[in-house]
């Protein structure tokens, strides 16, 4: 991989993970070409100094010959490198780096994203994040990348736990940051997509295996803009709280340059707190009806719904896109909760640490007819929680994963998935089940369960009335053969 010596441009073309593919998947016959690689030049604005680039042996760039996209590759690197591959003969090539089948080319014009999810690179920038491109002659074999993103830099110091950190537009901003684009290799130009394909904030995640991002400096790469509402920086800390600063005038962030955004820190970056709880179930102005209002339907918690097909909740990050229908605003809520439709999933977002289900999240998501897989990440339930049939007539329902919810509290979690006959897994994670009182039939009739993993803390040891728990597992595919029992033991 290439190394960044001072400058944004040995981030310019970091070597990708993707092996080498043909886009359609077929071998077709070309001539061995090989291009002399370099990066642009440009007069950075950040303090950095030097230009020097270098590749390392087996960085990959993608090579479009007016047909397929083909894989070159290097193998000594070098401040200059040469790329070598098969690709038709053409007037033209396009080169494109990290490589990839998945970018769509139109003449000059190549689509590509920025993905709103990077990992956290030491001194670096996520290599699938960071694009540049350019178009040569199929005669000249020498070829200069220009990047398609900006990046912004921000450091991490010693002492601080940072999670994640997140960029976004500034308050109430309507500016998408990263999505789909489009990169003229003619006049080197970024355009977006459309915009149902922006979005609003990017998360920086560390890296894989790891819970905290190092101290050390990052680059996030963005969209280039000039964000007249400024920018949101933020960073999740040890207590889950989403710790954000506004910047306070226009933001503009170049092409091929860099921003910085100076070091996190606990005094200019104010946490979010208080309480964000989930309306509860039925017809709008509640979860159930405004999800469903969302997603085109009338509303009402009866109807059924055939668009949404995944449900993700996310806590302590920034807005996902502009807009969006609160669902919050549930007894003692402070802190809002915003959902989007994107396709057919639809997401849950707040900046508060944690999302609060309602005492009586009964029927919660109840006749959501192509609902297949719900996440449930940083959610708890207030005390005595009722999770009485939550997926009431779900019946296409294949996933339920609860993640690192808390759920000590609830009381009810009886024929929670009864009927859910295509659920075929249901993760309770590390959750508590302390508070448990009635647990009758939660998976009576899920007849194709596969995997039921009910994580180290389940258990049911301390009902007074072992009734309570009859036929929990009646039917579902493990137990399939075994005839209703009552459950004695702790599970």
């Amino acid at each position: 991989m290439r190394k960044l010596r001072k400058s944004l441009f040995a981030l310019a073309c970091a070597a990708t993970m993707f092996s080498c593919t043909k886009e359609n998947g077929l071998e077709t016959p070309g001539a061995g070409l090989t291009f002399n690689v370099t990066n642009e030049l440009a007069a950075s604005k950040a303090v950095l100094n030097g230009n020097a680039v270098e590749f390392q042996a087996g960085d990959k760039i993608g090579v479009w010959d007016g047909t397929s996209m083909n894989c070159f590759e290097t193998a000594e690197g070098g401040a200059h490198a040469s790329f070598s591959g098969t690709a038709a003969s053409a007037a033209t090539y396009i080169l494109v780096s990290p490589y990839s089948a998945n970018y769509s080319v139109n003449g000059s014009v190549v689509t590509y994203s920025i993905p709103d999810i990077q990992v956290a690179t030491p001194g670096s920038v996520d290599p699938q994040a960071l694009v540049s491109m350019a178009k040569v002659s199929g005669t000249s074999g020498e070829a200069v990348l220009y990047n398609c993103v900006g990046l912004v830099k921000v450091e991490v110091p010693d002492g601080l736990t940072v999670r994640e950190i997140h960029v976004g537009g500034g308050a109430e901003s309507s500016v998408g940051i990263c999505g789909s684009f489009t990169f003229n290799t003619n006049e080197r130009q970024v355009n977006y997509v459309d915009e149902g394909s922006m979005r609003s904030s990017i998360t920086l995640v560390p890296q894989a295996g790891q819970s905290v991002i190092a101290p050390g400096t990052y680059y996030i790469a963005v969209r280039p803009w000039t964000y007249t509402a400024g920018l949101t920086v933020a960073y999740v800390d040890e207590d889950n709280q989403l710790c954000k600063r506004i910047s306070a005038n226009s933001a503009a962030v170049e092409r091929s340059h860099i921003l910085p955004v100076g070091s996190l820190n606990t005094s200019d970056y104010a946490a979010v707190t208080g309480r964000a709880t989930l309306r509860y179930a039925g017809d709008k102005p509640q979860f159930t009806g405004l999800l469903k209002n969302l997603a085109g339907g009338s509303g009402t918690a009866t109807d059924t719904d055939n668009v949404i097909r995944k449900i993700v909740f996310r806590a302590h990050t920034l807005a996902y896109k502009a807009g969006g229908e609160v669902i919050s605003n549930g007894p003692g809520s402070d802190v809002q909760i915003r959902a989007w439709l994107d396709g057919d999933t639809a997401y849950i977002y707040t900046e508060a640490p944690v999302i609060t289900l309602y005492s009586n999240s009964a029927n919660l998501f109840r006749d959501f007819a192509a609902l297949e897989e719900v996440s449930f990440n940083d959610v708890n339930a207030q005390t005595g929680a009722n999770f009485e049939y939550m997926f009431r007539n779900c019946t296409s329902l294949k996933s339920v994963d609860f993640g690192n919810a808390d759920f000590s509290t609830v009381a009810n979690m009886q024929f929670m998935c009864d009927g859910c006959s295509n659920l075929l897994v249901a993760r309770f994670g590390k959750t508590y089940t302390t508070s448990l009182q009635k647990c009758k039939a939660v998976f009576r009739g899920c007849t194709w369960m596969k995997e039921l993993n009910l994580g180290p803390n389940f258990t049911i040891t301390h009902l007074t009335d072992k009734t309570q728990c009859n036929n929990m597992f009646y039917e579902t595919a493990i137990f399939k053969e075994m005839p209703p029992v009552y459950v004695t033991g702790g599970v």
